[in-house]
């Protein structure tokens, strides 16, 4: 609803009689004008009743181009007093006007300029009640619609008020709810608002304005954190009635969604703890089996994949793998764990191609961090996808790729699987066990300058800046491992031995639950 000519027209007492323009009566007025000049348009809006005497245009040719001025500006209407500086209302102007479908008004010279103003301000304090009126009512409706039927109820209480339609989407853009069901079709055409309004970030809203309709789309969420978006189209150009229901549906469907993210959260922590004791091997496979299936997933085919990350980032790692997961609509679940100099987000999920594609497409997650994919296991192989996803990410890491999959690591298949546990430690032990031996009062100092020395391909640079230390320390330390070990680090063999044994070693921290702190 809103205040037009022919409400204003109707004014008692005024006497005011439309002579030209007649198509324009339902103009909206949204306030009142007095001007003289020839040329009041610096000083309009638009949807203004202007009133004047024509003072100042002293010609009839003038008439015209005065008209056709004031109707491009979008006034609203033209009142013209009458009984002054002019009899009657000019015939150019009321020819122009009727060219342009501008409403003229003419006000009799008894009737007060300040009169029309009063009467024009009491319409539209009175419509602008009922509007506020209307959308308390609709967002009382919302508020329990929200209260009986959640998201879907809001969302089929916005298109009942606006008498159009709504759609709400998650953050990717799928639709979640429409109102009416067929109002999730007209969302392909508004993929590219909804794509600009997300890249303006947290706060941004968005409207396209067609011939018969106006769209709106407004970003979901809390706490600087996107959750999805509604989507509104009404009748006409949008109101302040529709400002208002739609503000209060904004806020009930934020507020809804991060209800639901709190309850999302609970299950994910949950899921992090069952995983997590699935990987000490603390569930008995019956029981994991159990878990496994209750995540949507396969028990018969599923796989581990770990994200590396700098240390102290684990957490924050796996809680951006776990809304990119939801995002891709990949089953499973995420357990972020400290691993001393490197965190990382150990995911378990459908051993399918599409699930590795989608993991793979993650590893650009920040922070940054890479990815190796474990072996597509049984429920009771969930230990051994996680050691060959761990040992994929380490090599991933030192020869700096973004993705690697332990089926393409030819020679960790090799050591992995072709040895007995016990020959495994017995080699590691030849190799490392002197060295861990004199590292035990230097704090992991040479194991660490190994690791380090190894990961970077032997650049003395970068494995010094690495760990802190000067070069000359660093080549100290190298020459020291050279001397304990007796291999020669400027051999190929010699790095390989060591490299491989280093690897070998790590599989007892992953096995290890002791050593990992989980953190959900």
């Amino acid at each position: 609803m809103s205040v037009t000519i022919s409400q204003v027209l109707a004014l008692p007492d005024l006497n005011l009689r439309v002579l030209a323009g007649e198509p324009g009566l339902g103009n909206e007025v949204r306030w009142v004008h007095v001007s003289e000049t020839v040329d009041p348009t610096p000083w309009l809006r638009g949807g203004e009743l202007l009133l004047t005497t024509g003072l100042k245009i002293d010609a009839a040719e003038h008439f015209g181009p005065y008209v056709h001025r004031l109707a491009a500006a979008g006034l609203a209407g033209l009142g013209f007093g009458i009984g002054l500086d002019h009899p009657d209302v000019p015939e150019p102007l009321l020819r122009a006007a009727g060219e342009c479908g501008l409403p003229v008004l003419e006000v009799p010279v008894d009737t007060p300029y300040m009169a029309i103003s009063e009467g024009v301000s009491h319409l539209l304090a009175a419509e602008r009640y009922d509007t506020i009126a209307r959308a308390f009512d609709a967002q009382q409706a919302l508020t329990a619609a929200a209260a009986e039927s959640g998201r879907g109820g809001i969302v089929t209480a916005i298109a009942r008020a606006l008498d159009g339609w709504a759609v709400l989407t998650d953050v990717a853009g799928t639709v979640v709810r429409a109102a009416p069901p067929q109002a999730a079709d007209r969302l392909p055409a508004l993929l590219p608002d909804l794509v600009r309004t997300r890249e303006r970030g947290m706060r941004s809203s968005s409207s396209v304005v067609g011939p018969h309709e106006s769209v709106v789309i407004h970003t979901l969420g809390a706490r600087g954190r996107m959750r999805g978006f509604l989507l509104a189209g009404v009748p006409g150009r949008a109101s302040d009635y529709s400002r208002m229901v739609l503000a209060g549906a904004v806020a009930l469907l934020s507020l809804e969604m991060e209800r639901s993210q709190a309850t999302i959260r609970q299950v994910r922590r949950l899921r992090a703890d069952t995983l997590a004791q699935i990987l000490r091997g603390a569930v008995s496979d019956p029981v994991a089996r159990q878990h496994v299936t209750a995540w949507d997933l396969d028990p018969a085919a599923v796989r581990i994949a770990v994200y590396l990350c700098a240390a102290g980032q684990g957490g924050v790692l796996a809680d951006r793998v776990n809304e990119l997961m939801s995002e891709a609509n990949l089953p499973g679940a995420v357990v972020g764990q400290e691993m001393g100099r490197r965190d990382r987000a150990t995911v378990l999920t459908d051993g399918s191609p599409r699930a590795a594609e989608q993991l793979a497409r993650l590893a650009s997650v920040r922070p940054a961090a890479v990815l190796g994919l474990g072996d597509v296991v049984a429920t009771e192989g969930i230990e051994q996808s996680a050691r060959t996803a761990t040992r994929a990410a380490e090599v991933g890491e030192a020869e700096r790729r973004a993705v690697t999959h332990f089926d393409d690591l030819e020679a960790l298949h090799l050591l992995f699987r072709a040895q007995s546990p016990q020959a495994l430690a017995g080699f590691v032990g030849r190799v490392l066990g002197p060295l861990r031996d004199q590292d035990g009062n230097r704090n992991g100092a040479l194991l660490a300058s190994l690791r380090a020395f190894l990961a970077h391909n032997g650049h003395w640079n970068e494995t010094a800046a690495e760990l802190g230390i000067h070069r000359h320390t660093l080549r100290a330390r190298i020459e020291r491992i050279a001397q304990i070990t007796g291999r020669d680090l400027n051999s190929s063999y010699g790095r390989m031995e060591l490299w491989l044994a280093l690897l070998a070693d790590s599989t007892a921290e992953v096995d290890d639950g002791s050593e990992d702190r989980d953190r959900k």
